[in-house]
């Protein structure tokens, strides 16, 4: 079993990175439970890290409820663990106690994943991280791929992109930023992002290129309900040249939707 200082090192090493994760806590206990008040794990989109609440039926449940509802303030929940008086959520467990859970979300800022570490990469995850985004970095390429290049990311992952957003962890709540080295890598990438779940999802590029990643997206069968959510081109229209400068304009876009705002408008692209 960890020690304790290990487990915390965990928790703490959860909140550095970009993975969404959260800390479940054992606050309270009625009659027989598998728990004692205090126990903890770390949960992961990808299933359980460290410590546990109390093993079988009650874990699995929580995990389960945690992927699926993936909160984004702490919350309480309550389990049935075979008392039958109504007193929390329902499980197939036969102690015949109550046990509360608070779970808290480790990972601080909005999710942001940039596909692209190049100069406007660069940029990008600069200001995003500063203005409060939790941001990963993707790009195949080692020498963009860095966190000198960009020491204020979360997480920097070199690798291809292929099947990346299936690796990411992508959550209803994540942005992405698709900026990559090639029109080819743009589209793969968004014809990824684009079939997941998520809260803003923009790609970089003039109206031509963009018409052509958009016709191919029509044709492999999205629908065009879906497609009008992308933001492209990128940014509010402020005029921005400079890496630094599409970097403000997409950041102040960002921000637009995380304050429930909707993006910029676009004028419709020619069919």
């Amino acid at each position: 079993m960890a020690t304790a200082s290990a487990f915390y090192e965990t928790v703490a090493a959860c909140s550095r990175e970009g993975e969404p994760a959260w800390l479940a806590t054992v606050i309270a206990t009625t009659d027989s439970t598998p728990a004692r008040t205090g126990m903890k794990m770390i949960a992961r989109i990808s299933g359980l890290v460290a410590g546990t609440i109390g093993g079988g039926a009650l874990e699995k449940m929580t995990l389960d409820k945690i992927r699926a509802e993936q909160p984004g303030t702490p919350v309480r929940w309550s389990f049935d663990l075979g008392r039958m008086d109504g007193s929390g959520i329902a499980t197939p467990m036969v102690c015949g106690g109550v046990e509360e859970i608070l779970v808290e979300p480790l990972a601080s800022g909005v999710p942001l994943i940039i596909f692209g570490g190049g100069h406007c990469g660069v940029a990008l995850s600069r200001l995003a991280a500063q203005t409060g985004f939790m941001v990963t970095v993707v790009d195949p390429r080692a020498e963009w791929a860095s966190a000198e290049k960009h020491p204020l990311a979360a997480r920097v992952v070199c690798a291809p992109y292929d099947g990346i957003i299936a690796r990411l962890g992508v959550t209803p709540q994540s942005f992405m930023v698709i900026m990559t080295h090639g029109h080819r890598d743009d589209a793969a990438v968004l014809h990824q992002a684009v079939r997941a779940e998520w809260r803003y999802l923009g790609m970089l590029g003039s109206g031509n290129k963009v018409q052509v990643v958009l016709d191919g997206l029509r044709a492999s069968g999205v629908d065009d309900v879906r497609i009008a959510r992308i933001s492209t081109p990128i940014g509010l229209p402020i005029g921005s040249h400079t890496p630094e400068e599409i970097a403000v304009s997409i950041v102040a876009e960002m921000i637009a939707v995380r304050n429930g705002m909707a993006p910029a408008a676009r004028t419709p692209l020619p069919r």
